[in-house]
């Protein structure tokens, strides 16, 4: 039962990653994150000296076929409190959020591979960064 506990404490945060084809070798990557009960998971852009952002990362060498559009960035607004962990003005998400990163295809089609980084806290509480990998083959 310990051990139930816990892996939930572990990875209070689950990713689902899909893409939309929004024009011609233009698609949207969509990122939905649920976020457990009591935990936060923190906005793309936060102050120095904070907690780790949440941030879209592609591998260069496996997708210089394509370039991103735009930023990466959540689809509501997010909260924003003082964090007794860092002692400064955060913002984060509770629930679930999605965000959304635009890329366009330079070619007719190309593999995008990549990854979300996140930190998350509850309390006073973090977990480690971690990464939710993806890769997916897109085409004009």
């Amino acid at each position: 039962m310990v051990g139930a506990a816990n892996s939930q404490v572990l990875k209070p945060v689950k990713w689902q990653i899909s893409f939309k084809k929004v024009s011609e070798g233009v698609y949207d990557i969509i990122c939905k994150a649920t976020i457990e009960s009591g935990w936060h998971l923190y906005d793309t852009k936060l102050p120095e000296n904070g907690p780790l952002p949440t941030t879209f990362n592609m591998d260069e060498d496996e997708t210089k076929d394509i370039e991103l559009v735009g930023e990466f960035k959540a689809t509501t607004e997010p909260k924003t409190e003082k964090s007794e962990a860092f002692n400064m003005e955060l913002k984060y998400f509770e629930g679930t959020v999605t965000f959304v990163q635009r890329v366009k295809l330079k070619g007719d089609k190309a593999k995008l591979v990549g990854y979300v980084e996140y930190m998350s806290c509850s309390g006073g509480q973090c977990i480690p960064p971690a990464e939710e990998e993806f890769e997916f083959e897109l085409t004009k």
